[in-house]
């Protein structure tokens, strides 16, 4: 028997879980592509029912009960409105507009009290869901987890950790900003939580909009744009939000609670005494000092030594580097889809582990979890396309080989879709964008070729798991999935320098066993440039979501300025 869970409001998505394992996964946005798409995972389930009888599943968890998923689920278009304004695709509210919706948050944000708004949002969402659930034909029991507990779950089932400390750090989500929970032979115990009224997360979200980027979505750009900054400190972030080691509390003096208000804030008063490099290096510096207390105090206090970790705010690298490099942590996960597009497996997890008492004691090493499509369903799509003229394409026998050679001998970027795709942000050598990581040319070219992002924006590499501790220091343990920053050897720099920060990092998938098909290309470049690495970004071209489909592959050869693309056991050239 299997839980479903699902995920209606912003980056909507699906999982099942079966005896503490993941069976297949998928986010909304994938089938939409919309990216972070909003709403009931319509797609999401219908592909996930095509891999487990419906009789299967046992029941229905839901992460998030009040809050704004109450009112996502009762009044979707808040939300898509509200995810518009953080894409800047609508206009920002005027001042005294954001000083009324400040009102607003104040006033709703921690949700007291607790019972009243479970209560609403149980029986609102429970209306609401088995209406959207039955259009698919499901009508099992509803199992409502909150926010929080849906994140921690996915970071304790997922570690394979029999104990660890559990932390959670996000904007909000059912009246918190954070949790601390101890995990102990498959149970799950909460021990202190932090109020959404005091937030690192939307500290974080509002000096990203005050620097001019996108909430929820451009945090890694104000992480990546502090690398270019002298040291420096911005002392005036203290009363916006620290931690209290007496109180043992997140705590906030400022009245500003609305992101966007808070934002100009910053604007007003802080951004202007700095350059907008050193105003992100002291953001970043300030969130990492309340991070590290907060780890610190609660490793001491339950003499836990594996730190696992989710939520949105753990996207950050930098400080799960830091994490990891504390000489107190034996061991650290980070659940790879850290946001909210993890939520239904944390609470898939959650009510399984409940309902069956199963714990999986081994920590995941991939996540495959979501469709492929075999050589005939690829190759119609080529026909289609060949006949078009737009691209000529040929079927061969060693795709890895042939793609490696073309990265090898020309130094082209090459598109690379096969396999299962990935669940999460990031693409894992089934849904990615490859060249070689020692060419200094290759990281402006994969901007320029494929995502035309920001200059400070570094790539992230794949390296072989027998490669990693040549060529990072200090490597403690391997990270298959790219959630953790390490530094690069100074003699080795070179060998990534197109994978690599100005800082001299980078943000590693560590491959194991998991993928043979990707080991072998990497293993095709190691044999002739003695580096077993490659610039490894996901497969779609920036704003849009990942690619799915053999035709969302072919959409993206044909409208970046990529040449070539290895699908399945086809080699696809674009005419020119």
């Amino acid at each position: 028997m299997s839980i479903l869970g699902v995920h209606d409001a912003h980056d909507a998505g699906a999982g099942l879980i079966s005896s503490g394992k993941v069976i297949g996964a998928a986010n909304e946005e994938r089938f939409t592509k919309l990216k972070n798409d909003v709403g009931f995972p319509l797609n999401s389930i219908r592909y996930l029912l095509k891999t487990e009888d419906l009789e299967e599943i046992e029941k229905i968890a839901i992460p998030w009960i009040g809050g704004s998923a109450l009112f996502a689920r009762v009044f979707p278009f808040l939300e898509t409105k509200r995810r518009k304004l953080w894409r800047h695709e609508v206009a920002k509210p005027s001042r005294p507009g954001m000083r009324i919706r400040n009102l607003f948050f104040k006033a709703i944000q921690d949700q007291r009290p607790r019972w009243a708004w479970r209560a609403a949002g149980k029986a609102m969402g429970s209306l609401v869901m088995r209406r959207r659930l039955g259009s698919v034909g499901i009508d099992k029991e509803l199992v409502f987890v909150d926010h929080h507990t849906a994140h921690a779950a996915t970071a304790y089932y997922a570690s394979g950790f029999k104990d660890a400390l559990v932390i959670t750090i996000d904007g909000a989500g059912d009246g918190l900003s954070g949790s601390i929970s101890v995990g102990h032979g498959g149970e799950l115990k909460r021990i202190n939580e932090f109020r959404a009224s005091a937030s690192i997360g939307i500290l974080y979200g509002a000096a990203t909009i005050a620097c001019d980027l996108r909430y929820s979505e451009d945090e890694g750009k104000l992480m990546s744009l502090a690398a270019y900054s002298y040291p420096s400190e911005v002392k005036e972030l203290y009363d916006l939000c620290h931690y209290d080691e007496k109180k043992r509390q997140l705590v906030s003096k400022s009245g500003k609670k609305f992101e966007f208000l808070l934002a100009e804030y910053m604007k007003d008063h802080l951004l202007w005494k700095y350059n907008r490099e050193a105003f992100a290096y002291g953001v970043q510096r300030h969130v990492e000092e309340q991070v590290l207390k907060i780890i610190r105090q609660h490793m001491k206090e339950t003499g836990i030594s594996n730190v696992a970790v989710s939520g949105g705010f753990f996207s950050n690298i930098i400080v799960n580097m830091m994490i990891n490099q504390m000489p107190e942590v034996k061991d650290f996960f980070v659940f790879p889809h850290m946001g909210d597009g993890g939520l239904p497996i944390g609470a898939a997890y959650y009510v399984d582990y409940e309902q069956n008492g199963k714990f999986n004691k081994k920590q995941i090493d991939n996540l495959y979890y979501g469709p492929e499509y075999t050589n005939s369903q690829i190759e119609e799509v080529l026909k289609k396309h060949s006949k078009l003229g737009t691209i000529r394409y040929e079927e061969t026998k060693d795709i890895a080989s042939h793609a490696a050679g073309t990265m090898l001998d020309e130094n082209k970027i090459v598109l690379w879709f096969q396999g299962r795709m990935e669940y999460g942000p990031r693409g894992l050598g089934c849904r990615s964008v490859l060249a070689l990581a020692g060419n200094p040319d290759n990281r402006n070219m994969a901007n320029i070729v494929i995502k035309r992002r920001p200059y400070y924006q570094p790539f992230a590499s794949t390296i072989l798991e027998e490669d990693a501790e040549k060529l990072l220091d200090p490597y403690k343990r391997e990270n298959r999935f790219m959630t953790t920053g390490y530094r690069v050897k100074k003699e080795h720099l070179a060998d990534l320098v197109a994978a690599s920060h100005i800082d001299g990092t980078t943000r590693p998938q560590i491959l194991g066993s998991e993928n043979l098909l990707y080991r072998k290309l990497i293993k095709k470049v190691r044999k002739e440039t003695g580096v077993g690495a490659v610039l490894n970004t996901s497969l779609n071209k920036h704003g849009k979501p990942i690619a799915m489909d053999p035709e969302d592959a072919v959409w993206t050869l044909l409208n970046t300025g990529a040449q070539y693309l290895a699908i399945g056991d086809f080699f696809v050239q674009k005419k020119q």
